[in-house]
């Protein structure tokens, strides 16, 4: 017997829940959800294809009851809804809603029997007794009513048609359950939701309103809101499925399905204007393929049905269409899902960077204890000392006895005082010896020469000890060296990286319109809003198509000026080229350099550098290295290699300036520290950020004054932790910035004030060239030190100026 609480789940709660006097009433929400249960219940009970097959009924209610969401109403409602429709429709019942109700009480009983009780029961064993109900069903009326081989073949397909309904509805039924949980709907959910959303339309059959079928204003409806709320692919897509339904379920129309199709594809296109410009397109497009099909005035979708379907989609709520948006721009939530992984990746390098750090510094606390341990091995060794004299040179004394056991306090101290003459004389004589010790020892002769071998040994021994903690010191002070760089390294990476599939796909589209095939185009914005774009293509052969069109496209797309960064031909590969563009710059700079050694070496003790970094920025860096000549050479250059090579990398200057003093510390454990004055211009932005680390001051010639930039630090690989303070000023159009070493504004002493004596030389000089004022200053500083460098002396000139 059939279980009523599993056929009326509803009936049953209620039952249950009578003599707790309702104590928990019913949810505004979950009466609401029930209507509309019911209503769908209902709208499938009346949905009939080809006039005479209506498994969509059974099917509804066999996803509600095995998904456990309905039982008893869903059944009422959808015999309520078949036999409404023969009601309406001037039919009989016993065919169309016998089987209708045949089969769902036939459904009810194998669910009963098998299904209410398993934890496996599943989407396809649902769709399997579905279809064997149907055929069942349609086997016993047919019997009845008498057996025709159409009529059989009919029920053999119905049958097929209520498993493949199943899973639509399945899909369906999900979706609209958790509704306000969800947030993307897979191309399969959308599907469904359409063939689900025109079941229900097709449900109201013959309804009218003012003259026009209510079933085909909803489903231009239908139309229109996917088109307006998702674009033109999607508008199309639901206007074929849904002219196709419609087309099923009374005469079959081809002409009604393309001009769904067509009209929902511009009404999408026309999106942008707001939900008035779609209706007026999808009522333009109806004309349109009205002349085109018909050749007439006699349209294929009356204008009063286009009309309500308009007024309609005026009246839905803006909430309502937000609430759409979110599930149809499937292209918002690949770039949101790019987004994420990129800066997944990014936490998950920054994490490994990390854990290394912590590695390093870990072995760095291990070999600081093994050191801290090994400073205690002196004290044992002494201890050690007197041991060695009473065993090697004492033992066999006839007195030993006395001195090591009677007279132990005198013999300790006058081996002592032996020993600390050893420390400080290296080697002891018999006149050493103290007096008391002298006159009741036999051998002292033979005390002397072994306290004296004894000493040496424990002396090499300890130098040795010194050397090796002195080495595990030093490892550990690079091993935690090495994890501050780590450290430092992970921090620089973890940034906000966003990627602008936006842009991506308007940039692949408008190089496809001029014959330009990119294979792959990445769009990055970093921190500050900077953009940068990557375009991998064919190569052009020597055509320049990235300069003559690629640049102008991307510029006019992203709405700011873009230039390459690299002007040479990047290879990608064998046949690609790879074009990396970026925010145009404001400025362009030349510069100028002059150098002249200490007069007592042949090599300049001064580095320098300029050259071109990431995101339009131009360094301008000096480096001077202790004292002069190679040694000094070795360290200013170290410095200019390391600053070169992290600012091209992208890093930031105040952790570069932080990693390269803490590799200068590391690279031996004698003094050696140089300075580092740079000078980083944002060519894009128009300024110039100065950071002095040891370095003199800087000046910057502008068209009616002279700008001295100062600040005063200590040089790098003296101090443990550098915190570098920078200087930002302006450049301007025929700025000239000028960077000079200690040698220069040395060669000014004899002014009062040496460095305003440089400004005002500056300041006379009437040139543009950084080469001629960069020789011009060395020369007037070698003028006050008469012909002769009195230290390494370097002078470095740039002029920046606007190209248009």
């Amino acid at each position: 017997m059939i279980n009523k609480d599993v056929l009326f789940p509803l009936n049953g709660w209620l039952s249950r829940n009578t003599s707790k006097k309702m104590t928990v009433p019913l949810s505004l929400g979950i009466l609401a959800r029930e209507l509309l249960m019911v209503l769908t219940c209902f709208l499938m009970g009346r949905a009939v294809l080809f006039e005479q097959m209506a498994p969509f009924g059974i099917g509804i209610f066999a996803v509600l009851l095995s998904k456990k969401k309905g039982g008893f109403t869903a059944f009422l409602a959808v015999t309520a809804g078949a036999i409404s429709f023969r009601l309406t429709d001037g039919g009989f019942l016993k065919f169309h809603g016998g089987t209708t109700i045949l089969a769902m009480l036939i459904f009810a009983l194998l669910w009963n029997l098998f299904g209410r009780k398993s934890n496996s029961w599943s989407a396809f064993r649902t769709a399997f007794s579905v279809s064997l109900s149907l055929l069942v069903a349609n086997i016993v009326l047919l019997l009845f009513d008498g057996f025709l081989m159409y009529e059989m073949l009919m029920g053999i397909f119905e049958s097929i048609v209520g498993f493949v309904t199943v899973y639509i509805f399945s899909l369906s039924v999900d979706v609209l359950w958790d509704i306000k949980r969800r947030q993307v709907l897979s191309g399969e959910e959308m599907i469904c939701l359409c063939i689900f959303l025109s079941l229900l339309i097709i449900g109201f059959w013959e309804i009218q309103i003012l003259g026009f079928p209510l079933r085909n204003i909803l489903t231009i409806f239908l139309t229109l809101l996917f088109a307006y709320v998702g674009g033109a692919g999607i508008g199309a897509t639901v206007g074929i499925t849904a002219g196709f339904m419609l087309s099923l379920a009374s005469t079959p129309d081809p002409a009604l399905m393309g001009n769904l199709a067509i009209c929902g594809l511009l009404a999408g296109v026309f999106r942008e204007l707001g939900r008035p410009g779609s209706g007026i397109a999808f009522l333009l497009a109806n004309i349109l393929m009205t002349f085109y099909i018909n050749r007439s005035t006699y349209v294929i979708l009356p204008f009063g049905e286009i009309a309500g379907a308009i007024v309609l989609l005026l009246l839905v709520p803006r909430n309502s269409i937000e609430f759409m948006k979110r599930f149809l721009h499937v292209g918002a939530v690949r770039g949101d899902e790019q987004n994420y992984y990129g800066k997944r990746v990014q936490e998950l390098t920054v994490g490994r960077l990390s854990e290394f750090a912590r590695v390093f510094r870990h072995l760095s606390k291990v070999f600081g204890r093994i050191s801290d341990r090994s400073s205690s091995i002196g004290q044992e060794e002494l201890s050690k000392l007197f041991d060695m004299v009473a065993g090697q040179v004492c033992s066999a004394c006839p007195l030993y006895r006395s001195c090591w056991e009677r007279d132990l306090h005198h013999t300790y101290t006058g081996i002592f005082e032996l020993l600390s003459a050893c420390e400080e004389k290296g080697v002891i004589e018999r006149k050493d010896v103290p007096a008391n010790m002298a006159r009741r020892c036999l051998n002292v002769n033979s005390l002397v020469d072994g306290l004296n071998q004894i000493y040496k040994t424990y002396r090499n021994n300890m130098i040795w000890h010194q050397r090796m903690n002195d080495c595990r010191q030093l490892v550990a002070e690079q091993l935690e060296g090495v994890g501050q760089v780590v450290t430092e390294l992970a921090a620089e990476l973890d940034m906000d990286i966003r990627f602008r599939s936006g842009f991506e796909d308007a940039i692949r589209l408008e190089l496809d319109k001029k014959g330009i095939h990119a294979k792959e185009i990445l769009a990055l914005e970093k921190p500050g809003g900077k953009l940068e774009i990557s375009i991998r293509k064919p190569g052009c052969n020597g055509k320049r198509e990235c300069l003559t069109q690629i640049e102008p496209i991307v510029s006019k797309i992203i709405g700011k000026p873009m230039s390459r960064q690299y002007k040479e031909c990047t290879r990608g590969g064998k046949e690609d080229c790879v074009i990396h563009l970026a925010e145009a710059k404001q400025f362009e700079i030349i510069t100028g350099v002059a150098r002249k050694p200490k007069k007592e070496s042949s090599t300049c003790g001064d580095s320098y550098s300029f050259t071109s970094v990431r995101d339009g920025k131009y360094m301008l860096a000096l480096s001077d290295g202790m004292g002069f000549g190679a040694r000094a050479a070795e360290e200013s250059s170290a410095v200019i290699s390391l600053l070169e090579n992290f600012l091209e990398a992208g890093f930031d200057q105040s952790i570069t300036i932080s990693t390269i003093n803490s590799i200068l510390m590391l690279r031996s454990r004698e003094e050696m520290f140089a300075t580092a004055d740079l000078c980083i211009m944002d060519l894009v932005k128009g300024e110039a950020e100065f950071i002095k680390i040891g370095g003199i001051s800087s000046f910057i010639r502008r068209k009616d004054t002279i700008d001295i930039i100062r600040q005063p630090a200590l040089p790098m690989g003296i101090l443990d932790y550098v915190e570098p303070e920078n200087i930002i000023v302006p450049i301007f159009d025929e700025d000239m910035v000028v960077m000079v070493t200690d040698g220069i504004l040395d060669a000014f002493s004899a002014m009062e004030d040496e460095e305003q004596g440089l400004a005002d030389f500056i300041a006379t000089l009437n040139t543009t060239n950084p080469q001629e004022l960069a020789e011009l200053i060395m020369e007037e500083a070698l003028y006050h030190t008469d012909g002769d460098a009195k230290d390494d002396m370097t002078v470095m000139a740039g002029r920046v100026w606007q190209p248009f």
